[in-house]
């Protein structure tokens, strides 16, 4: 799966970085199912079209409908710069299931780490 296109990036009262994606296909359950390696997936299939909600903290949020090739993400300010490409990169990756979970997971302890490094005196809860 890939991003098509950026539809909209803006930047949020808390500061945070949001941007709105077209994706070449819809978002799939089974993208909800590789996310939940990652962090929390909340759904709520009782709506109208099914909505769903992905958050890793201090990472990334993501929010759409299942079924649907649009999507918004939003991006910390203190850490969008070391997580920007993290979207794309669990694009890229969700193809390759079980070995693209266990890329994912190096990649993912390479930014804590620097994380980390950024802010010692607060540390970054893991």
């Amino acid at each position: 799966m890939r991003i098509v296109k950026s539809v909209q990036s803006k930047v949020c009262t808390d500061g945070s970085l949001m941007k709105e994606f077209i994706l070449e296909e819809p978002l799939t359950p089974g993208f909800l199912t590789f996310l939940r390696s990652f962090g929390t997936v909340k759904e709520y299939p009782h709506m109208k079209r099914p909505y769903f909600s992905f958050e890793q903290e201090h990472f990334i949020s993501i929010k759409g409908f299942v079924g649907d090739p649009s999507v918004e993400v939003r991006y910390r300010k203190e850490f969008s710069d070391l997580t920007s490409d993290y979207f794309h990169l669990l694009l890229f990756y969700f193809r390759e299931g079980e070995n693209g979970i266990r890329k994912m997971q190096g990649i993912e302890e390479s930014i804590w780490e620097r994380m980390k490094v950024r802010l010692p005196e607060e540390g970054v809860p893991r």
